[in-house]
């Protein structure tokens, strides 16, 4: 078992689906790294099931930061052209929401 935890943004809103009877949330995230000066860009696919999956759809959009940690895979897959193609696929077991945004004061409400 390979188990994972990390940090990155979403590339796109959540998709929620149902499977059977139950929900799932599919998430790209785009974790950011620099290595030797340069940037580095790994993408995860992420799954989210259960009652948690509305959770995600509800809180999650693109661009929002996430830590998620769960059990990650290799997928294989063959791609339109043929060739061969993998991606790094996360089954998540917890993640964060990200901050509320402050709210803004109206002036009208300032006690001073």
């Amino acid at each position: 078992m390979l188990q994972i935890t990390a940090v990155g943004n979403l590339a796109a809103d959540p998709e929620l689906k149902t499977v059977g009877d139950r929900e799932v949330a599919n998430f790209t995230l785009m974790v950011n790294k620099k290595v030797k000066g340069e940037d580095r860009t790994t993408a995860l696919r992420c799954a989210v099931w259960g009652p948690r999956a509305k959770v995600v759809d509800d809180y999650l959009t693109k661009g929002s930061q996430v830590t998620v940690t769960g059990q990650a895979y290799i997928e294989t897959f063959e791609r339109k052209d043929g060739s061969p193609g993998a991606s790094l696929d996360v089954a998540v077991n917890d993640f964060t929401l990200p901050p509320r945004p402050k709210a803004v004061a109206d002036d009208d409400s300032m006690p001073f």
